[in-house]
């Protein structure tokens, strides 16, 4: 098994890109994003789903168009954040909440966390 070695800024847009690509499914195809995390059908969640691929996209874009280092430091730290209160309030949600929907939500907001946590330490 080799050594894969990313740099920073192709780590940081990688994600950001992916912040992006998840955000648009999110705002605009609420439905396709529900039905890949096990949501149920509901006109209320769908208007909150669209709210977090909105905010997720432009968080994404916020990165992408950060100019200098410190700048996309700090909006890796913002997103490492963002991210690491969607795992634990999406892992901690009750029983309400279908397990498949809190397991791949806290598990793909983790992720986001962990690559931003990952740009942060290489800065």
């Amino acid at each position: 098994m080799s050594d894969i070695d990313i740099d920073t800024d192709t780590l940081g847009a990688g994600l950001a890109w992916g912040a992006v690509g998840f955000g648009v499914v999110g705002a605009l195809a609420p439905r396709v994003f529900e039905a890949a995390y096990g949501l149920h059908d509901n006109p209320e969640l769908r208007v909150m789903t669209r709210l977090w691929g909105t905010r997720t996209a432009l968080l994404g874009v916020l990165f992408l168009s950060a100019e200098g280092e410190e700048e996309r430091k700090r909006f890796a730290v913002l997103a490492t954040g963002l991210n690491l209160a969607d795992a634990l309030i999406t892992a901690s949600a009750g029983p309400a909440v279908g397990k498949r929907s809190r397991i791949l939500g806290s598990l793909s907001s983790a992720a986001f966390a962990a690559g931003y946590g990952s740009v942060i330490s290489r800065s």
